[in-house]
């Protein structure tokens, strides 16, 4: 018997969608930090927007599935994601990729705080 098992996410789009965003703007800043010349001084950024592109990758993998452990990790993804933006908002004057960094993950926070 071949029976397909079906999802219905259409509830978390956004969130899946926002999570994708913020993985791959987290991606970009760890990039453009590594390629700096102040790379010493944005350490702690880099470090940040590594582990939160992770965090939102597997978040998404968790909301896709339905999983019953989702609320737990979409919790943390939002810990991180508030710790990633504060960190990268403290050089917006210097790093414009910090500053596009920091509001998408402020932008994921809150979609994760909102999630049901």
């Amino acid at each position: 018997m071949n029976q397909t098992h079906q999802h219905d996410n259409s509830q978390n789009k956004d969130l899946l969608s926002i999570l994708a965003q913020c993985a791959d703007e987290c991606d970009t800043c760890f990039d453009a930090c590594l390629d700096n010349e102040r790379t010493d001084a944005l350490t702690k950024a880099i470090r940040l927007c590594r582990d939160c592109a992770k965090i939102c990758r597997v978040t998404a993998s968790f909301v896709a599935s339905n999983s019953e452990v989702a609320k737990q990790v979409v919790s943390l993804c939002a810990d991180i994601c508030k710790k990633c933006a504060e960190v990268c908002s403290q050089d917006t004057d210097i790093e414009k990729e910090t500053m596009h960094c920091a509001k998408i993950c402020r932008d994921c926070e809150e979609a994760c705080r909102s999630y049901k």
